[in-house]
């Protein structure tokens, strides 16, 4: 029993039927599109002095002086700047001998010719007030101003233009010297090592910052405002690096809270990861964030808060130095190889700095969001190579990219897969890599062919479901061989994968574990092991390695009472406990198998279904609770009219039909609850009589005379509740978490409930008497 890991269920939603909005980690989106003259002219460095900043006016002047290299025989020099206005342009030291703007494009003209071998120098002089939109590109902020490197809103994403000609392409990487020029009192910051801070003699100062790795343009970096520099030094594995958090003065004391763990972090990535890649750790204090900009994150003000809040965002942006900055998704459609494996970093540090446990549950609920979501946030199922432009961006990218890193880590096992990790971003060190990279790659250095994994996880809209379908166990001698017969289904896609590995544990009758490996490829398939004790019950994926299309929570029982497991959308009441009794609640994500025998009125969810597993005492009791809702995240496409009702049925393993078992339900229609009242191990799935061909009439429960009436809905600042035979009991209000917001007691037959502190959005009240017996439900909408 000590080698089981065991979690709690925590309170079940009564509602669980609208989307929740999907948080992107890093709040920001890129564009991987080639830039319109990255076929014919490549950037090997730029040096941008901006040599003035005006904060009143939101105007700067600047100098660009780039050096460039022909891909292509050409006379004409083209770049892309945004919003800025050229005034002068020297090429090779010489005045250019015509130059022009259109849009995004400015054209210089040489008078020369020149092709690949030669080096050229451009210097551009320019000015006006730069672009940004609501998120990216340059923004004033009071005394401060900043870029984001990429924006939401442009197409393309990319947005070094907004504050400097150049190549705006996120494969075209060059070294940068940035001067900043302020007066006396700010501090300029951009990315890579501080070079000089110049006092011209005339109240200003010119600080000089130098990035000697190649990075792309949207990597990139300005800050200028009055700023307060926190310092410290992290000892690396290879170099002493220093670490520059610039704030505002009044966020300086808020930072050690904030930046507690930085260190711990920095240990964690580069035992994981290799060394820190860059020269400087930097975070910068901004309006809006985040952004990974190279050396100098622009953070946002509110992250630095005193508190460890926001320390998921602080480990997601510093990992993107190693996933994104040091190795470059080649395009957008491949963006998950930055987000998705930052947002695994984002839960992965915890490990370190929290613990195992820590890290698990916080990707089992990523997972668990993935599943129930995603495809809505999203507007779809996606595979997460290949995403199209409108979601390159999206949750599918960022969460559901987190849990595949996180199976292929446990697929290949975490210390083949860390050391896979090392290679691959040594190797493709300041370039870029494809999804096909990363699995030939990671193939050839593990020797582990992942052309079925990649297939499954990664080329494929949705997500892999595995179960057991059943055992054959035979004793032989002093072991037992069990025949472990596995199935494979697919959520969000007609798909079949090969190269299938997956956990599989069994519990003895001291509740001892062993667990090992099943392979298998397509539909089904079929393995033998040899277990040392005698088996009691088989479980896939005991240890949550394995982000399928199923959620499970587990625990131990000790007394009678009541049980949430707020996951599978399911309670559990044990009313009769001889001894401790193990649990299991899975909610696969899946549809159950069809009936054997056709039932003309009668559909089973093509949705979902649940397994009630476990080692339970004999002659325990038990009832059980299961969830369900016509919203899109989970039964609307079972439960689509009044005229479906709604039923469960059971089945004790695969090898047996699905049968009707006594049950009651609570609710309306479209959301409520079945009972089974007499719980037993096996398989409940939910489904549905239609009643204009099965008849149902006055029995329904959706048809019993309603004592609640609520008006006016949709409510406003109150709701009136009018009941039409009064008994003395009370009314709970739920909001679409399932949480129970309010309560009041029912004396009289007209309740009046002050709505006007809610948030507008769905909510259910339930009336019950004083012993908690269920009486009515109802719904209603508060604008």
């Amino acid at each position: 029993m000590k080698s089981l890991c065991f979690a709690t269920g925590i309170l079940i939603g009564i509602l669980a039927f609208i989307s929740t909005e999907i948080q992107a980690q890093c709040n920001h989106r890129q564009s991987f599109d080639r830039s319109p003259v990255a076929d014919s002219i490549d950037a090997i460095h730029y040096q941008i002095a901006l040599t003035s900043i005006d904060f009143s006016d939101q105007t700067i002047e600047a100098v660009a002086v780039i050096s460039l290299r022909p891909k292509l025989t050409l006379t004409q020099i083209p770049l892309e700047l945004k919003s800025l206005t050229v005034s002068q342009v020297n090429v090779n030291d010489n005045p250019a001998e015509s130059f022009s703007q259109s849009g995004d494009m400015l054209r210089i003209a040489t008078g020369n010719t020149y092709g690949p071998g030669d080096t050229i120098t451009v210097e551009v002089h320019y000015g006006g007030q730069p672009f940004h939109e609501a998120w990216g590109g340059f923004h004033f902020a009071g005394n401060y101003a900043f870029n984001l490197g990429v924006g939401f809103e442009s197409e393309p994403h990319n947005l070094g233009k907004a504050w400097f000609p150049c190549i705006d392409d996120f494969n075209d990487r060059a070294t940068y010297d940035v001067l900043i020029t302020l007066p006396d009192n700010m501090k300029g910051i951009a990315g890579g090592s501080l070079v000089s801070a110049t006092n011209s003699g005339d109240n200003t100062i010119t600080w000089h910052w130098n990035i000697s790795e190649t990075i792309p343009t949207y990597l990139a970096s300005v800050v200028a405002g009055e700023y307060a520099l926190n310092s410290d030094v992290f000892s690396g594995m290879e170099a002493e690096i220093p670490i520059t958090i610039y704030t505002r003065p009044v966020d300086s004391a808020r930072v050690a809270g904030s930046f507690q763990h930085l260190h711990e972090v920095m240990q964690a990535y580069e035992a994981w990861f290799n060394a820190y890649p860059f020269e400087r750790i930097g975070y910068s204090g901004t309006a809006i964030g985040a952004m990974e900009h190279v050396c100098n994150i622009a953070y946002p003000h509110t992250a630095i808060n005193g508190n460890l809040n926001s320390e998921y965002l602080l480990a997601h942006e510093l990992s993107h130095m190693w996933f994104g900055n040091k190795v470059t998704c080649s395009s957008a459609a491949d963006m998950w190889l930055n987000e998705g494996w930052a947002t695994f970093c984002h839960h992965y540090y915890r490990k370190a700095i929290y613990g195992e446990e820590s890290y698990r549950a916080f990707m089992n609920d990523n997972h668990y969001d993935v599943l129930k979501n995603v495809h809505i946030t999203d507007n779809g199922y996606f595979a997460l190579s290949g995403v199209p432009t409108q979601i390159t961006y999206g949750a599918t990218v960022y969460n559901k990219g987190a849990t595949v890193v996180h199976t292929l880590m446990n697929y290949l096992g975490e210390s083949v897969f860390l050391d896979v990790v090392k290679a691959y971003l040594d190797a493709f060190a300041y370039g870029s890599a494809s999804s096909i990279d990363m699995r030939d790659f990671f193939s050839e250095q593990s020797g582990v062919d992942l052309t079925g994994f990649f297939d499954n996880w990664v080329f494929t809209p949705g997500t892999p479901h595995f179960s057991i379908d059943s055992v054959v166990v035979a004793h032989d001698g002093n072991a037992y061989r069990a025949a472990i017969h596995m199935k494979q289904k697919h959520k969000g896609a007609m798909y079949t994968g090969n190269d299938n590995i997956l956990e599989v544990s069994c519990l003895g009758p001291e509740w001892q574990v062993w667990t090992d490996t099943v392979h298998f490829d397509g539909p089904t398939g079929v393995s033998i092991k040899e277990i040392p004790f005698e088996p009691q019950l088989f479980v896939a994926d005991l240890y949550n390695k394995t982000c399928d299309a199923t959620t499970d929570e587990q625990l131990i029982v000790r007394q009678t009472g009541e049980y949430v497991f707020s996951k599978p959308f399911f309670k559990l009441y044990v009313d009769a406990l001889p001894d401790s009794a193990y649990i299991r609640i899975t909610h696969h994500w899946a549809p159950p198998d069809s009936l054997k025998q056709a039932v003309e009125g009668m559909r089973l969810s093509p949705y979902r279904y649940w397994q009630v597993a476990g080692i339970f005492p004999e002659n325990t009791q038990m009832r059980g609770r299961f969830f369900y809702s016509d919203g899109n995240t989970l039964d609307n496409t079972l439960i689509q009219s009044e005229n479906d009702s709604v039923v469960i049925l059971y089945r004790s393993d695969a090898g047996h039909d699905w049968q009707w078992v006594s049950q009651s339900r609570e609710g309306l229609w479209s959301i409520g609850y079945i009972y089974v009242d007499q719980l037993l191990p096996g398989e409940y799935g939910l489904a549905v009589w239609d009643r204009q061909l099965v008849g149902l009439g006055a029995e329904s429960p959706d048809q019993q005379s309603k004592l609640l009436q609520l008006s006016p809905n949709p409510a406003g600042d109150t709701i009136m509740l009018t009941i039409g035979k009064m008994t003395i009991g009370k009314l709970m209000f739920y909001d679409v978490s399932g949480r129970c917001i309010h309560e009041c007691p029912v004396n009289q037959k007209s309740v009046k409930v002050n709505t006007s502190s809610w948030t507008k959005g769905v909510y259910v009240v339930k009336y019950t008497d004083q012993k908690g017996k269920f009486l009515d439900a109802g719904k209603f909408l508060l604008k």
